[in-house]
Order: structure tokens, then C-alpha cells, then sequence
């Protein structure tokens, strides 16, 4: 493996100058040894500080300062704010940054990084099958007040993995915004708005497991129509960072 590169420019994170070229091929030493199959024991599994920590910086300025965000909302269900595409093209294709805004290497690597091939590989071990890239992962941003519903993400039946990489830094269970995985017991169907893309449910669960956002971590959950996850409403003055992916069975 190549050594690391120089910096040939300098981000200024939370007052300190900090490189902002770091080379792709050093990411993947950031990756944990994992047990195979791992998540048919245990669905929901979080990994700490999976990122170089100069890295997790960046990638929180960006979010929080840098990307230009739509609203989404389901019915009551649903509140949030979604890193924008092109139009027309919500999941594919280089999210929109704010005018002027200067996107360091280190971020453009990274979210490539959650693309590569030795990623994707890592969460095959995890899941215990081979899986594929789907497509980028996508920025959300929760303010006070929002909150995503239960659900399965099994729009297709061959989603396999969710990963959902946590930037909000400080957290605590008072601020809301947890994770929510469980069981799923019963689905009830819900009256839905003609302009809704998806049917509006209210789910319920049993082995409930909660999870406050930790900076810098990622949620590995297992994806199939027995699971549901979401999240709960945030109650802080903060807004609520990740990044989050689909990824499929080969």
C-alpha cells in the first residue's frame, strides 16, 4: 500500500488547520476485523471511531455548512432534510454544495471510500453473503422536531445491508434522534397522500434496541421484511448528521 501523500492544501476544522488530502487507499485500514455472518447473530451492530479522526471533521463541515438540502416529508410520519441531487435524480449523482463552496479531498475520497470495492467486501463478511454497490450514500440533516418512521428499506427484495454513519457530534440520549431496530410484529396500513412514493404504515416491533448517534460511528443493520428501524424525534437545538447507503445481495 502506498504511503500517505502530502497535504497539498490545508481546512480549517473547528479553528485548526488540518490536511485535506488524504489518500483513498489509506481508508481501509480504518476497517475493523469482523467475525463472519456476524449480523445473523446480532442484526444491528455499531462499530466506534471508524474513521480517521481528521477525516470524521471534514466530512461533518460538509455536512453541516456545505450541502444544500431538500425537504422530505411523509404524512406525519416522516420529517427530514435530504442532501440534493440533480432533479429527478434523488439517489444517483453528486449532491448539490452551497455556492462557493470548496469541497476538500479528503470528503471526496471518503464518500468513494463507502463505494469501494474493499467496503463493500468488509459488509459481505458482516452480512455472511456477497453483496454489491447500490448506489452513493446520501446525507440527511433531522432539526428539532423531525423524525423517520419505522420501516424495512425492502423497496427491493434484494437489499441486504443499511449503513448509517453517524456526524453528530456530543450527542446524548436528551437530544433525541436515536435509532430504533426490532422485530417486526404487525404492520398497520395508514390513510396516504396522493403525492406519497411509498404507502404509508405504522409499524410495531418487539426486541426493541436503541441507539444513541455517537460521532464518527457506523450502524451495520441487517435489511429483510422481519426487521424495521427508524428514528426518533429529535428534541435538541442541534441537527442530527449522517450519511446513509443501501446495499444489495449479489
Amino acid at each position: 500500500m502506498a504511503g500517505p501523500e502530502r497535504a497539498d492544501t490545508l481546512l480549517t476544522v473547528h479553528g485548526q488547520s488540518v490536511p485535506a488530502l488524504i489518500p483513498t487507499s489509506s481508508l481501509p485500514d480504518a476497517l475493523p476485523e469482523v467475525e463472519e455472518g456476524l449480523l445473523r447473530r446480532e442484526p444491528c451492530t455499531r462499530f466506534e471511531d471508524f474513521l480517521p479522526a481528521v477525516v470524521a471533521d471534514a466530512l461533518e463541515l460538509e455536512l453541516a455548512d456545505g450541502l444544500v438540502y431538500e425537504r422530505v416529508e411523509l404524512g406525519e410520519l416522516t420529517a427530514q432534510w435530504r442532501g440534493r441531487r440533480p432533479l429527478g435524480d434523488v439517489y444517483f449523482g453528486p449532491m448539490q454544495r452551497r455556492d462557493g463552496w470548496s469541497t476538500a479531498t479528503c470528503v471526496t475520497d471518503a464518500l468513494a471510500f463507502f463505494e469501494s470495492a474493499g467496503f463493500v467486501e468488509w459488509l459481505g463478511r458482516l452480512a455472511g453473503e456477497e453483496l454489491e454497490f447500490l448506489r452513493p450514500v446520501t446525507a440527511y440533516r433531522l432539526e428539532r422536531g423531525d423524525r423517520i418512521c419505522l420501516h424495512d428499506d425492502m423497496s427491493d427484495p434484494d437489499h441486504a445491508v443499511s449503513v448509517a454513519y453517524n456526524l453528530s457530534r456530543d450527542w446524548t440520549s436528551v437530544d433525541g434522534g436515536c435509532t430504533i431496530f426490532g422485530s417486526v410484529t404487525g404492520i398497520t396500513p395508514l390513510p396516504t397522500p396522493v403525492d406519497s412514493p411509498i404507502p404509508l404504515q405504522r409499524w410495531e416491533i418487539t426486541d426493541e434496541e436503541v441507539f444513541v448517534p455517537s460521532f464518527n460511528s457506523l450502524l451495520v443493520m441487517k435489511l429483510g421484511q422481519e426487521f424495521a428501524h427508524g428514528v426518533d424525534e429529535v428534541t435538541g437545538s442541534r441537527p442530527r448528521l449522517s450519511l446513509v447507503g443501501i446495499y444489495g445481495r449479489r
